[in-house]
């Protein structure tokens, strides 16, 4: 009796044992699947810090054509050539220095600590105002 008893203690041991290779088949699929068919964007941001705000330009030269310069500070107060103005004004300022100089182009340099709102809404009246040359200074 010994001897069916042991082969049936022997027989429960190796039917408890679970095949785990078609699981990792299935895995190792599904991932190749995820990774085949996602797709991976490319995020853009700009780096916005920079040299210290009060900071002037350098003066013009009479060979070059004079820019014009729209500084936005950290509390989204817009300055153009060191005048506070509102957001409001800075496409009619825009405007009569283009009238003034038609190659100039505009500079706008923004605080690390101002937001994207008052950036883009200046960018909008300078191309409201027919500039086609924007550029962001840090």
């Amino acid at each position: 009796m010994k001897t069916v008893a042991s082969s049936v203690i022997k027989k429960k041991k190796d039917e408890t044992n679970i095949d785990l290779t078609p699981m990792l088949d299935v895995v190792f699929i599904l991932l190749i699947f995820f990774v085949v068919t996602a797709s991976f964007l490319k995020e853009n941001a700009m780096d916005i810090e920079g040299q210290d705000p009060n900071n002037n330009p350098p003066p013009p030269s009479n060979d070059q054509p004079q820019n014009v310069l729209i500084q936005i500070d950290a509390r989204d107060q817009i300055f153009f050539n060191q005048e506070r103005i509102d957001i409001s004004a800075v496409r009619a300022r825009v405007a009569s220095a283009r009238a003034e100089n038609p190659s100039a182009s505009v500079i706008i340099r923004p605080d690390k600590q101002s937001t994207a709102d008052v950036l883009v809404e200046s960018m909008n009246a300078a191309r409201e105002a027919g500039v086609t040359t924007i550029s962001v200074m840090e």
